[in-house]
């Protein structure tokens, strides 16, 4: 909590502008309905709001020098949370700086609280420093704007300040959560004033405090949804297929969830590395985690068409995949509580919106006894693939990115929120993590799949985790967020980062514009030769480069101390491409021969 939370609420100094009692109203007012973490940019306009959360004994108030990181250490903190942090800024460009954060919290549904000081509307449009057009300035991407008013030190204004922050933070949370976005202007003075009188009594401003929110039931009775579950017991060569997911549920709770439907139906389950199924202990012999490496394989990819999909949220980003999928004609069930489109192919499907865990609750007494075969085949053709992944790597003497996604499953034995940056080492992990071969949950930023923000999230998914964090990025994504270095020293709690360094950007060597160079090299890999270590070391963080397995596992049994500290290698991006293709090769041809009648 904040060392500086030492006053009342509501004290002299607080109750001595409108404006200070205005910003100590909205922060104790967020408090009740459950905000407890702000982070705040350093500005003048928004002193109020900075001035009260910086206060407050019972919130965690963080400075965060740079925006668009503050923002994204937010999405990392409200992802894991699962519920709103609020974000405190000046007036101006500064909000600017928010628009990636917002961008990746709307589209994977992440619920932030924007907090903009604004200047009054006198001095709007007309040339004021500081000053530009802030109303609906995040377009559909915020779930709500609100103008708050011109603080005013009266009982109806503060009724309804205390009605916006309660509707605020319940839309914000809703059946579509995400980011809502408030405007607050101030005049001058920002500060409050010492031994001045109170501009209105505490009590009285108190009893307009907001005491708590409904959220909308997730439990919401859907009995034909149910019937239409049963339906599926009708088909025995069915899939369910989980991409990236953000779940309204509890992750346990939701993985508990999809594991009773496929008990029930004997269903296999393709789910992405981006997602808690892949890190349950009963993920082994039940999920898929090598089902990209089995598409590639012709004779597979038609052996194993079901005639049944049951779509749970996104779809798992393998573009192999999806092109299978684009091939069948199976009955499609999409369930999905957000009110948006979640199927890029634009099949024919019926929606399901009911709670999950209520959708799976009625049928865990009935296996489909008659899809063993189906699901004995798609077992035998993923430990066969998983057989030979661990095979060929263990007989490869140097490190590789597809090596190093394999070994962190295999060898961290601790339970950890993992992250993956965007672009190859997510891609790594949906290809090479096994599943159930290690524990905890996946953070990965798949709303908008950029690799913005990639280690300001994981810096706030690390904050206050009862459990170690662990990133994965290359060296662009990391530089592209190196302010988040900035974060480091606000971080209570443990964040590992292995950085892999293949001198750029390694996924844009499997698309058909490396072929083409010039100008592949200069203007899509994009190489750099940034010393890691004096970039790290600058910020006072602990740096130890990787030369072999014998240094890698000493650094994976450093994950869980405190603070935040990072490894370094290098590997070859044109070469790791080679090995990849390859290893994929090698394991659909073991699936495939396992599979033989």
């Amino acid at each position: 909590m904040s060392s500086a939370a030492t006053s009342p609420v509501f004290d002299p100094l607080a109750c001595s502008t409108a404006n200070a009692l205005w910003g100590a109203f909205t922060i104790e007012g967020l408090c009740r309905v459950g905000v407890h973490t702000f982070v705040i940019s350093p500005g003048s306009r928004s002193t109020p709001l900075a001035f009260a959360a910086a206060r407050h004994a019972k919130v965690e108030a963080i400075p965060v020098l740079d925006e668009r990181s503050a923002a994204f250490f937010a999405l990392g903190v409200a992802r894991r949370q699962r519920r709103p942090v609020g974000l405190i800024c000046t007036s101006g460009s500064a909000l600017a700086n928010y628009f990636p954060a917002v961008v990746e919290a709307s589209e994977s549904g992440v619920p932030l609280l924007l907090l903009t000081a604004d200047r009054p509307p006198e001095l709007r449009a007309c040339g004021a420093g500081q000053t530009i057009d802030q109303s609906e300035f995040f377009g559909r991407y915020a779930r709500s704007f609100i103008e708050v008013p011109l603080p005013e030190a009266s009982g109806p204004a503060f009724a309804q300040l205390g009605k916006t922050l309660a509707r605020s933070v319940r839309t914000s949370q809703g059946m579509d959560p995400g980011p809502v976005h408030l405007n607050f202007p101030f005049r001058d003075p920002m500060t409050p004033e010492v031994d001045a009188p109170a501009v209105a009594d505490p009590s009285a401003v108190a009893s307009h405090l907001p005491t708590a929110i409904a959220l909308q039931s997730e439990e919401v009775p859907m009995p034909e949804e149910a019937a239409t579950f049963a339906s599926m017991q009708a088909h025995t060569r069915g899939l369910i297929m989980v991409g990236a997911r953000n779940p309204a549920e509890e992750a346990d709770v939701f993985v508990e969830a999809v594991l009773q439907i496929s008990r029930t139906l004997a269903w296999p389950i393709l789910a992405d590395a981006p997602n808690a199924l892949r890190f349950h202990p009963e993920a082994e012999g039940r999920v898929i985690g090598h089902y990209d490496a089995l598409l590639r394989n012709r004779t597979l990819a038609k052996r194993l068409r079901p005639t049944a999909i049951l779509q749970i949220g996104q779809l798992p980003t393998s573009k192999v995949l999806r092109q299978w999928l684009e091939g069948l004609s199976a009955k499609l069930w999409i369930h999905e509580r957000r009110p948006r489109n979640v199927d890029p192919l634009h099949r024919e499907a019926t929606i399901l919106r009911s709670a999950l865990p209520q959708l799976a609750a009625p049928y865990g007494e009935a296996p489909n006894a008659d899809s063993s075969s189906w699901l004995t085949d798609w077992q035998c053709a993923e430990t066969a693939a998983s057989a030979t992944v661990d095979e060929v790597l263990a007989a490869k003497a140097e490190l590789s990115e597809p090596a190093l996604a394999r070994f962190l499953a295999r060898h961290c034995k601790q339970t950890v929120d993992w992250i993956f940056a965007s672009s190859m080492p997510v891609r790594d992990a949906e290809y090479f993590w096994p599943p159930g071969a290690s524990r905890g949950n996946c953070f990965s930023s798949r709303g908008a799949n950029g690799i913005d923000g990639t280690l300001s999230t994981a810096l706030g998914t690390a904050h206050r985790s009862e459990h170690p964090a662990v990133l994965v990025s290359g060296d662009l994504a990391f530089l592209h967020d190196s302010n988040g270095l900035l974060l480091a020293q606000q971080l209570t709690g443990s964040l590992t980062i292995f950085l892999i360094n293949n001198e750029g950007g390694g996924i844009f060597e499997h698309l058909p514009i490396a072929r083409f160079d010039p100008p592949f090299e200069s203007f899509f890999a994009t190489p750099q030769k940034v010393d890691f270590k004096q970039l790290v070391s600058a910020h006072g963080i602990p740096y130890s480069g990787i030369s072999d397995q014998d240094t890698l596992i000493e650094a994976v049994k450093s994950i869980g101390r405190p603070g935040v500290r990072v490894f370094e290698f290098f590997t070859d991006r044109k070469r790791d491409r080679q090995f990849r293709a390859e290893l994929l090769e090698a394991a659909a041809a073991a699936a495939a021969k396992a599979l033989k009648p």
